[in-house]
């Protein structure tokens, strides 16, 4: 305002300045024609006046002929303004709709007001995933479609968008093709590799996985405890993964590839352990099996792998295992564990007086459904009716078929 009123003064005093001028008349201007017989005689200010009035007039009729020219084409380039912000107001509705879960209304705006919105792109993904949430995956599919079409180069957009729906509606198999072809775009993306985690934890599919761990810590997808957690898990299913299908020469050798491939931290996990054993134990390696879980032993004590030591097959040096069963025992004399254990492997020895002595002293420091069934089956089998009753009262039914393969005495023995 003040810009505004400064400029109209200074109008003032020129057009003061001006009408002074020309009431004094002072200057005057001669036109004379070259043949000399007509002549233009004015004052300067006149003359000023007058070559100014016709500039003016000058730009009003160019102005007036461009337009009669063109009569339409205001008025045309005003309706393509008034079209794109009515297109704008629609997407910006349309976005809001789909937020708030109204997946047809969002639907229908996003699509209509795609063309002329300016951001055709995102009104087609918007729409495709609106569609997705209706259950109308052939319109999301055609979305999706028009998307690339509207932006070439918008590639990564749409295949984000379609591995999410993908994904939302768990088609793993296509979602795995869509991410995989996007990790050969953007290796290092953190949406990618977390949904590649999450594809192939759905699919049980350890191995891929395995690959993908360095990934994950290089590029800090996870928290270190999340990963921590993320690549026990791993490894826990690719050795069951394995073990299920142990048999071959080439199935222990890929067992034995992972165990040596082990982070040092988690060949100290009791899982991992065990699960390494049954392998060797499956494929009759049972001095290493017995050896693994000593040696671990030594560096942790844990009742699990106690109890694995215990129940290692016949094969696996029992008299061996109880003489350094029988010296951990001088350091955990009421260990109810490690007495399970001593008599699981004198009965593999068919020391059946020694079995029961580890047996009930274990049972009297830990009374237990699964010792009283063992303790049970084997006064059973040694021919004493009472003490094999008493014992199976304690044990609760159905224990029985859950008992370890152990040897007992034959009738007559």
């Amino acid at each position: 305002m003040i810009k505004r009123g400064l400029l109209i003064l200074l109008v003032l005093a020129v057009s003061v300045l001006a009408g002074q001028q020309l009431l004094q008349g002072s200057g005057y201007l001669l036109l004379v024609m070259p043949e000399g017989d007509i002549s233009l005689e004015m004052s300067f200010w006149t003359a000023l006046v007058l070559l100014l009035l016709s500039w003016v007039a000058a730009v009003w009729i160019s102005t007036l002929l461009g337009w009669l020219s063109h009569p339409l084409a205001g008025l045309k380039e005003r309706y393509q303004r008034n079209r794109a912000q009515r297109a704008l107001n629609m997407t910006v509705k349309g976005l809001k709709d789909l937020a708030e879960g109204r997946w047809k209304k969002a639907r229908k705006q996003l699509s209509r007001s795609a063309k002329n919105s300016g951001a055709a792109l995102i009104n087609y993904l918007a729409a495709a995933q609106a569609a997705h949430y209706e259950g109308r995956e052939e319109e999301a599919e055609a979305f999706l479609k028009l998307a690339s079409e509207s932006t070439p180069d918008a590639g990564l957009a749409v295949d984000f968008t379609q591995a999410r729906i993908q994904l939302d509606h768990g088609h793993y198999e296509q979602a795995l093709a869509t991410l995989v072809r996007l990790h050969q775009k953007v290796p290092n993306h953190p949406l990618v590799l977390r949904q590649l985690k999450e594809v192939h934890v759905a699919l049980a599919d350890w191995k891929p996985l395995l690959n993908l761990l360095p990934e994950f810590r290089k590029y800090r997808i996870y928290s270190t405890q999340e990963l921590d957690l993320l690549e026990r898990q791993v490894y826990l299913r690719r050795f069951d993964e394995l073990l299920r299908a142990s048999g071959s020469r080439e199935t222990f050798q890929a067992i034995s590839d992972l165990w040596e491939a082990l982070p040092g931290r988690l060949k100290n996990e009791d899982e991992l352990i065990l699960a390494f054993s049954r392998v060797l134990v499956k494929q009759e390696k049972f001095a290493q099996a017995e050896q693994l879980i000593k040696r671990a032993l030594r560096n942790h004590w844990s009742s699990d792998l106690v109890k694995e030591y215990g129940t290692l097959p016949v094969e696996a040096e029992p008299k061996r295992r109880l003489l350094e069963a029988e010296k951990w025992l001088q350091e955990r004399p009421n260990d109810p564990v490690l007495l399970h254990c001593l008599a699981r492997i004198s009965q593999q020895l068919e020391l059946w007086g020694k079995a029961l002595e580890y047996y009930q002293t274990s049972q009297r420091l830990a009374p237990s459904d699964a010792i009283n069934a063992e303790i049970s089956r084997l006064y059973a089998a040694l021919g004493d009716e009472r003490k094999s009753q008493y014992f199976n009262q304690l044990a609760l039914q159905g224990l029985h078929r859950q008992l370890p393969d152990l040897p007992l005495p034959k009738p007559g023995r």
